[in-house]
This record gives C-alpha cells, sequence and structure tokens, in this order.
C-alpha cells in the first residue's frame, strides 16, 4: 500500500521533511505535494525527489517562517503522460502539520532520520550582516512587493520571492476549488512536457 510520512508538529522556522513509498504498480513518475501554509490564501506546489519508489523533500524552514498555525498537505502522484494516478488527502481531509514556537524535543524528524536544522531568525540576526549566515542563493531585498522585479512579493524576511504561478481561479473561490484549480495547473505543466518529449523523439 502507498505509505506518506510527515511529521505531525513542527517547529517555526524548520523544515517540515515529507517522504512517500509508492507501490510499483502504480506507474508513478513523479510525486507532487500541494501545500497550504497557515494564513495563505493559495496552494504552492513541491516536487519530490525519486530513488526508487520512495519520493523525498521538505518544504523549507524559509516557507514555514515564523507563523505557527496548521499547514496542510495534498500528495498527487503522476504517471509518465502527465496524468494523475494516486491522490492523498483533501481539504475536507488533509494531511495537517501543527507549527508551534519550541517542542519539548525540538525539531521532529521522519523515522530513521535526523533531525532538520533549524534557520536563524531574521529579526534577530538579519540575513548577510557581519556574524550572522548568509542565504545560499540571491534575493534582492524589498520593503514591498512593489520593490519585487517579475511581480514577485516581498517575503515574510524582507527578501524578494518569486512570483506565484497563475492558478486560473475567481476571487472568491473557496479552499477546495482553489486546490481543484492547482492540481490542474500542475498536470497540465507535465502533460505539456510529456508532449513535448514525445514529439522530440
Amino acid at each position: 500500500m502507498p505509505i506518506v510520512e510527515y511529521v505531525t508538529r513542527q517547529e517555526i522556522l524548520t523544515p517540515l521533511p515529507l517522504r512517500v513509498r509508492l507501490p510499483a504498480r502504480y506507474g508513478a513518475e513523479r510525486v507532487l505535494v500541494f501545500v497550504h501554509m497557515w494564513g495563505s490564501r493559495d496552494w504552492s506546489t513541491l516536487e519530490l525527489a525519486r530513488a526508487g519508489q520512495t519520493w523525498t523533500g521538505e518544504v523549507s524552514c524559509r516557507a514555514v517562517s515564523t507563523v505557527t498555525g496548521d499547514t496542510r498537505y495534498f500528495f498527487l502522484a503522476l504517471g509518465p503522460e502527465g496524468q494523475a494516478v494516486v491522490g492523498s488527502g483533501s481539504p475536507e481531509w488533509p494531511h495537517v502539520v501543527t507549527i508551534v514556537g519550541a517542542l519539548p524535543d525540538g525539531p521532529q524528524a521522519l523515522p530513521g532520520d535526523f533531525a532538520p536544522v533549524r534557520c536563524h531568525d531574521p529579526a534577530d540576526c538579519p540575513p548577510d550582516f557581519p556574524g550572522c549566515p548568509a542565504y545560499a542563493f540571491q534575493r534582492p531585498a524589498c520593503r514591498s512587493s512593489e520593490d519585487c522585479p517579475s511581480s514577485g512579493r516581498c517575503a515574510w524576511d524582507g527578501y524578494c520571492d518569486a512570483a506565484p504561478e497563475a492558478v486560473d481561479v475567481s476571487a472568491d473561490a473557496d479552499e477546495e476549488d482553489r486546490l481543484a484549480a492547482a492540481v490542474r495547473a500542475a498536470t497540465r505543466r507535465y502533460q505539456t512536457a510529456a508532449a513535448a518529449g514525445r514529439l522530440r523523439r
């Protein structure tokens, strides 16, 4: 049977590890995770890395940020043509991890893994300040989203994030409709890539 592994509680500023094991009979090539962070309107998409019949990844510590509350997951496995083969979770019955300020045992890990490393808090130690850790990749500094290029948004830590992928959904759509729109956009992207690959062959 499919096995979905994730932590149910995690500290702020700490990655959320994810692992999915799928039997070969599903014919899955990719596993996508749709993530709904507390306080966000839309679902973001994350593709897990494959090793055999196991897919792993994490929601980054910067995405988790310092906001406490529930983060929800919907997992979707895609076949070689970008078609959905099996899914897990929904807005009505999601996989949930609760983000809290601190846990008695510290950051949580999946069984058999080391505990993830917590990010520094930019409020205590601004990025690139002498003696503070620097970001591994370049992100423009900002005070508002108007300072960010290509319609990106100014993130919680004062640096620009990439612009979210456009999703065809009305402004008053409920959470279920927004998840459905995110799934449609992601599967359409992979189906287009699969069709392009067939044409090249």
